[in-house]
């Protein structure tokens, strides 16, 4: 996989449960026959020149990749994805370009691969069906049946189609970029290219945070329990801003809005970065420690793992789960 192209266009997540339940249900719910008879004159209808492959799924469209193919073994995946309900319903989208096509694309939401989990338990048996042998760059676009929409496994497709579905069936559209077996260092690889590329250096702290200095700090010492204040800019690290004290970057990046003031926010300090408080409020951990090492009218940038971030779940539409984070600070004077 190639670690400069994900940084520079991709964060990650973990592959959100939103994305691939919770559809509604339809005439295939029922029995496991009713499920079967209901799909063969859906596709007569709408597919019926689709090709089956694998334990049932139909494929669509396969655009080939290169390199290594898709190993059912490692746990992580990087892709974006389209997923339809069978009457064309959109129901979770990663892809830039199908959003503008749908008139569905905002600028301050982000577009594109994140991490899926796969494996049993974690995604549908469909999902592993449509990425079987898919290679870095291929986009592919499956038909997964109802009865392959199971977080089971089964050796054969009749061992599926004795099952009773419980979700509906799905189209899938997927772009595959690549795999890791461990996500904890694809992200500390991936910040040290990053530390460097940026900022020219590739040292951490020993809290896992990538720290760089962009103006002399103060040699004066701030107590705990000392109140500070900062300007602050949070962003991905493909740039894109989801946070920010400053109107005009908030404008710039489309995520202004009138009701929220804009302004340096007080943060209270702490012996333990786990108290640490912005605004009043808690913040998460890479800020709490990257707080830590900011002395009076310092500009600073730090960044760090999603294990210090917003983790799996990520934060609305504009932090994907499992993303690292920069967070851009000024220590000023109160306002």
């Amino acid at each position: 996989m190639n670690m400069n192209r994900i940084v520079r266009h991709i964060t990650f997540s973990v592959f959100a449960a939103a994305a691939l339940c919770g559809c509604a249900r339809d005439p295939e719910s029922g029995t496991a026959a009713d499920a079967q008879r209901y799909f063969e004159a859906w596709k007569r209808i709408n597919y019926p020149d689709a090709v089956k492959s694998g334990n049932g799924i139909y494929i669509l469209e396969d655009i080939p990749g290169t390199g290594e193919a898709w190993d059912a073994s490692l746990p992580y995946t990087f892709a974006t994805y389209t997923i339809r309900s069978f009457t064309g319903s959109v129901s979770s989208n990663t892809d830039e370009e199908m959003a503008r096509q749908l008139g569905t694309y905002d600028p301050s939401y982000y577009y594109g691969p994140l991490v899926l989990q796969t494996g049993e338990n974690v995604s549908y048996a469909g999902l592993d069906e449509v990425l079987k042998g898919m290679k870095p760059g291929g986009r592919r676009t499956a038909i997964i049946p109802s009865w392959l929409v199971t977080y089971d496994r089964y050796d054969t497709e009749e061992g599926y189609l004795s099952v009773t579905p419980e979700r509906s069936g799905i189209i899938y559209s997927i772009t595959y970029y690549g795999q890791t077996a461990n996500l904890v260092k694809w992200q500390y690889d991936t910040l040290k290219e990053y530390s460097i590329r940026e900022w020219n250096q590739a040292d951490t702290t020993d809290t896992g945070i990538f720290f760089v200095s962009h103006k002399k700090p103060s040699s004066k010492e701030m107590p705990n329990d000392t109140t500070i204040y900062i300007n602050y800019t949070g962003r991905l690290l493909n740039g894109q801003v989801f946070d920010t004290t400053i109107a005009d970057t908030a404008k710039v990046h489309h995520i202004y809005s009138a009701s929220k003031s804009y302004a340096p926010v007080s943060v209270t300090l702490a012996a333990e970065p786990s108290d640490i408080r912005l605004g009043g409020s808690s913040v998460i951990t890479g800020v709490q420690y990257g707080l830590k090492l900011v002395h009076p009218y310092e500009k600073a940038s730090f960044a760090f793992s999603t294990f210090l971030g917003y983790g799996a779940s990520g934060s609305g539409s504009r932090v994907p789960g499992y993303a690292p984070l920069r967070f851009d600070v000024e220590l000023v004077d109160e306002p």
